[in-house]
């Protein structure tokens, strides 16, 4: 009995670096966005978080991104899991919600990618994002970065290209434990 709470103590011990190395998922970003998709251009404002729910390996997402030309919404969920020491995989859905002029629709959206944390001061985000609204499919390919200013807060930056093109730049508060 006692060869087995000690196993499990081991293990358990063990496995606190992994998760001390896992990216934090529960953050307030915004910032400068300049976007180019639907046929429409436009520079505007974002502001998008991320709240971990530390039970289970996912996180609740949602982002606004507002422009002269389009105003739109998305909430949804993310799974993500450590592969390896500041290396994360994660994939997701959320509910798009678009407003262009006179025109509205709502749809889904698919994302997935890889979170490296590069160094104590770096981390790079590549991902693949789908969206389907106004009757068109729109794939992207995306790279997030990250620069430590503070322990909880980041420059982000970002630059998508594909079917939808937009640069970002702005901050990232942090709210779990500091690098």
């Amino acid at each position: 009995m006692k060869t087995k709470a000690s196993l499990a103590a081991l293990a358990a011990a063990g496995l606190l670096p992994a998760v001390a190395a896992a990216a934090d998922y529960t953050y307030l970003e915004g910032g400068f966005i300049d976007r180019h998709d639907y046929g429409r251009s436009g520079a505007g404002g974002r502001i998008a978080g991320s709240f971990d729910l530390n039970s289970v390996p996912l996180a609740l997402v949602g982002e606004y991104t507002g422009t002269d030309n389009l105003d739109q919404f998305d909430v949804g969920a993310i799974f993500h899991a450590s592969i390896q020491r500041g290396l994360d995989l994660f994939g997701g859905a959320t509910l798009e919600h678009a407003d262009r002029h006179d025109d509205s629709d709502t749809g889904v959206g698919f994302r997935g990618g890889l979170r490296w944390q590069a160094n104590s001061a770096l981390e790079l985000a590549p991902e693949l994002r789908y969206v389907h609204l106004f009757s068109d499919d729109q794939v992207s390919v995306r790279l997030n970065a990250l620069v430590a200013l503070a322990p909880h807060l980041d420059l982000q930056g970002a630059i998508q290209g594909g079917d939808e093109q937009r640069y970002e730049v702005g901050l990232r508060y942090q709210f779990g434990p500091g690098r």
